[in-house]
């Protein structure tokens, strides 16, 4: 991507679907215990996150990553421990959240085209005035534009590339006016010029204020992507600057058999 990717967020900003970072946005996560029966999921789980970052959660299958993007989105609801955003309970502030589930979850053939799936990203804003507005529509224009969707807008979602579905799905949390980006494992599938768009958009994303946290597996790849990494391993791990925190030590705490040939 080029200067265009970044000329649309801020005209996204002008029609009041972004923010500037402030220092009251916080992602707060304190003593978070989720279990499934009797199994523990995550034990303990505190950090805080402000916005303007793109955060890599790393860990082995079955370490919490799933879980913690799920209790933050708020679709696990028995869980101990406390969860805001802005200082604020997450279930009051539900709209500034948008959750992208691993492509596996999503139904291909849901009868929708894309502008269809970026519209319902202004839904929850439209019961506060009761109808559809010149300012809905040009937000939804200008999410698909940032996303380079404006060619396939008219396309089913079971026409799209693993790619191109990713961006409609983020294209949608734009358009929602979503400030916290959770996204399960995105890049699985993609090839790799997908893979480098998709990460451009990322760190563009946060580099104009959102606050993304992304599942992510290829290890190789975490300078590139992400400022800030988070380690799970059913408890916290690691959390930090990716020069500080991605070390050997924590990959050991991580994984129970650690990845070979990764650079930190």
């Amino acid at each position: 991507m080029d200067g265009k990717l970044t000329s649309d967020l801020f005209r996204i900003t002008e029609l009041g679907a972004s923010h500037d970072p402030e220092p009251g946005h916080c992602l707060a996560v304190e003593g978070l215990h989720v279990h499934y029966g009797a199994i523990c999921a995550l034990a303990d789980v505190s950090f805080s996150i402000g916005c303007g970052h793109c955060v890599g959660l790393l860990g082995q299958n079955g370490a919490g990553k799933s879980t913690l993007l799920k209790s933050i989105a708020g679709l696990h609801t028995r869980f101990s421990g406390s969860l805001t955003w802005r200082g604020l309970p997450l279930a009051s502030v539900r709209r500034e959240i948008a959750y992208l589930p691993q492509k596996d979850q999503v139904d291909p053939f849901f009868p929708l085209t894309v502008r269809g799936l970026v519209e319902m990203g202004r839904y929850p804003h439209l019961g506060e005035r009761g109808g559809w507005r010149k300012l809905d529509t040009e937000v939804v224009d200008t999410a698909i534009e940032t996303l380079k969707l404006g060619d396939l807008q008219k396309r089913r979602l079971f026409q799209l590339s693993g790619g191109q579905l990713q961006r409609t799905h983020i294209a949608r949390a734009l358009a929602q006016e979503a400030h916290v980006l959770l996204l399960d494992e995105p890049f699985a599938g993609l090839d790799e010029p997908s893979q480098r768009m998709l990460g451009e958009v990322l760190r563009e994303l946060a580099a104009n204020g959102r606050l993304l946290m992304v599942c992510h597996h290829d290890l190789k790849a975490v300078p590139e992507l992400f400022d800030t990494v988070l380690l799970l391993n059913r408890k916290l791990v690691g959390f930090g600057p990716v020069t500080e925190a991605f070390t050997p030590e924590a990959l050991r705490a991580a994984f129970d058999h650690p990845p070979e040939n990764v650079h930190v």
